[in-house]
């Protein structure tokens, strides 16, 4: 079923800030999300939407209850998060509830969803890109978030780049400005849902869909560097490529590791991944130039891997990239930087918003990189009084040169600005 929900318009409000904040921890569903709703600014009266990620050890059908004991009839968007980031805390425990609230009708995106992923991944994004472009200006910036997590057992995923083409399909000419993640319930890819307005829905995928006057500015953060020669793409199905060179994909990788890649187990004893570089691939790169897929398993009979999504084709030219913490955090510290100065590079527009997507891939819990990346963000922007929320996803969606791609390993930090007001 797909939703088309247009909000309702409520009189302006002169409050100083139309996006406000909140975060809270805890097991208790109820206390969390009332202590959240508390940190809202009441004298605004009710929101015009709630964006919520939260942790994957809440049940989101009591989440929406404790939402409703307050405001019944303020539409509820978002979904499931690994973790959440905010200014006053952040963790990945699967108890943290991030919001962000709107308050003026001028600001407040529409928003459209669909729980056609079921059926089909691209036909679900086909049908969530037609009701976006019907209704929504032609450079009108969209966040897309859709449910990462097909089935546990077996494992399967929902394919964002599968999502991403159907959506492109769906809008019909031109680029969307698209950025976006997968959410999910916690770091074992266990589960995930999207919040629809009312309701909790699995299989799906929403879009909010902004003002054409608003703007965004988007830093991709990354973490991963090459660490061999270039190797093709000689055999493939989906997510599984079977042979590099022509010969069993994981003896490659090992043999250019001079290590085991993957355990008795069948898992990964370290984060690798493969990389596709964007361009001339003799130029010299930067990691900014690659678009980069994790190494989720392997088959250790067929020597065979798994890749986070199944895009890349048969022919492609890739390297083995290592997670690199120096780069990560490094990239992280510039990236924030240069976020927090869009206001004085930019004079007349306005930051209403920072929405940080961050691969729960570079969680210290995995990475053992210290400090926490997430730290590094808030670090560089505790200078800067944007409203600023995050969360913990599967994959991040952004545009690379133009063109949105999802990607695997990368923090997304995205901002939503507004012409100023009087211009």
């Amino acid at each position: 079923m797909d939703t088309q929900i247009a909000n309702k318009a409520r009189p302006k409000s002169r409050a100083s800030r139309d996006i406000v904040i909140a975060y809270a921890k805890g097991a208790e569903t109820a206390q969390v999300v009332q202590s959240c709703l508390r940190q809202l600014s009441v004298d605004q009266g009710a929101p015009t939407l709630l964006l919520m990620f939260v942790g994957g050890k809440h049940d989101p059908d009591a989440v929406l209850r404790a939402v409703r004991s307050v405001h019944q009839d303020v539409p509820v968007v978002g979904g499931a998060a690994a973790g959440v980031i905010s200014r006053e805390g952040f963790g990945y425990s699967g108890f943290e509830i991030g919001i962000a609230a709107w308050h003026s009708p001028d600001t407040t995106p529409q928003f459209y969803s669909t729980d056609a992923l079921y059926e089909s991944d691209h036909e679900g994004g086909r049908r969530l890109g037609r009701m976006a472009r019907d209704n929504g200006a032609y450079a009108a910036p969209i966040l897309l978030f859709y449910d990462s997590v097909r089935s546990y057992e077996p494992r399967q995923l929902h394919v964002a780049g599968s999502v991403v083409a159907g959506f492109r399909e769906g809008w019909g000419d031109g680029v969307p400005n698209l950025v976006g993640g997968g959410v999910l319930t916690d770091l074992n890819l266990t589960d995930g849902w999207i919040l629809t307005g009312n309701t909790v829905k699995r299989h799906a995928a929403l879009a909010l869909v902004f003002p054409e006057a608003f703007k965004v500015e988007t830093q991709i953060l990354r973490a991963c560097r090459p660490v061999s020669a270039y190797m093709n793409i000689t055999q493939k199905k989906g997510a599984k490529i079977y042979a590099l060179d022509g010969r069993p994909a994981l003896d490659v990788i090992e043999e250019r590791l001079d290590q085991p890649l993957i355990g008795a187990d069948g898992q990964p004893t370290r984060i690798m991944t493969l990389g596709q570089k964007i361009g001339d691939p003799f130029e010299h790169g930067t990691p900014d130039d690659y678009v980069n897929r994790l190494i989720i398993t392997a088959d250790l009979e067929r020597r065979s891997i798994t890749l986070f999504e199944p895009d890349f084709a048969e022919g492609s030219r890739v390297q083995l990239m290592i997670n690199d913490n120096e780069v990560m955090l490094e990239s992280a510290r510039r990236g924030a930087a240069t976020a927090r100065r869009l206001g004085t590079l930019k004079p007349r527009v306005r930051p209403m918003l920072r929405l940080y997507i961050d691969c729960a891939g570079r969680a210290s819990v995995v990475t053992g990189a210290q400090p926490e990346e997430a730290t590094v963000v808030l670090q560089e922007l505790a200078s800067d009084d944007v409203p600023f929320l995050g969360f913990y996803s599967g994959v991040e969606i952004a545009p690379v040169r133009g063109d949105p791609r999802p990607l695997d390993w990368t923090g997304v930090l995205t901002t939503l600005l507004e012409a100023a007001r009087g211009d």
